[in-house]
């Protein structure tokens, strides 16, 4: 069948490995979790394993539009090494309107082999209130944790004292399979800013829930999982068996 290509498309440090298909561009669409963004002209980086065919970067092939199926103006640039596709808007996204990014799958690498699914992602641009309310309510969190750290122990705590339970950060945990990659998704409680993986850093989807998307996971796979407050302390590790 050739040499696999691969695209990964990352929101912060989000990843998605569609599979090939030599020959023919697929039908399929791989429709993505739903984004917040904060930056109003936020560029969005798509990453394949392989350098990508010339004559496919075009906006036919990689491209925004909003709800109602209008496509905006956006610029795209191939890298030095021709693995890695940026599409930027010219124009700043507007507060309230749903929007989608595609990367169809007509996109082919260097030996013709084309991608054999179109990803869609869809995203938002989140008000200034609304971001400066999170921003605000993670640091209130991290104070509060921070302080009840540092408060006064008891001079004459009771012998008969139970030490306290430890706190669960990391409130629950799923792994589920795609065709090319799995699904991570873990909810946290509310002093927890970052999830990572490894070197993997989970993107937050809101309502204290952080997603990432890992290719080539074996079945049986042990994965372990870090919960950090704001300040960057590790506040619990949880394992978990990859589906």
């Amino acid at each position: 069948m050739g040499k696999k290509f691969i695209l990964l498309l990352i929101v912060l440090l989000l990843v998605m490995f569609p599979g090939i298909l030599v020959g023919q561009a697929s039908i399929k669409k791989v429709v993505l979790d739903e984004r917040t963004i904060k930056d109003p002209l936020k560029s969005w980086s798509i990453t394949f394993t392989e350098p990508v065919n010339k004559g496919t970067i075009k906006e036919q092939n990689f491209y925004i539009i909003d709800g109602n199926q209008k496509q905006l103006k956006t610029k795209l640039k191939l890298s030095a090494d021709e693995s890695k596709v940026t599409i930027t808007p010219e124009t700043s996204y507007k507060v309230g309107v749903q929007y989608y990014l595609y990367i169809k799958g007509n996109v082919k690498s260097g030996n013709n082999a084309f991608l054999n699914e179109h990803t869609v992602l869809p995203f938002k641009l989140a008000s200034a209130e609304n971001s400066k309310k999170v921003s605000n309510e993670q640091t209130k969190n991290d104070n509060r944790q921070d302080s009840t750290n540092t408060s006064k122990v008891d001079p004459k705590p009771s012998t008969t004292q139970k030490p306290d339970k430890k706190e669960t950060h990391l409130m629950s945990t799923q792994a589920l399979r795609h065709s090319h990659f799995v699904e991570i998704t873990v909810k946290v409680s509310d002093q927890v800013t970052k999830v990572k993986a490894g070197s993997d850093e989970f993107e937050y989807k809101g309502n204290n829930e952080f997603v990432l998307y890992k290719p080539d996971q074996k079945k049986g796979e042990k994965l372990s999982i870090k919960g950090y407050s704001l300040t960057n302390k590790v506040l619990e590790t949880k394992e978990i068996m990859i589906p």
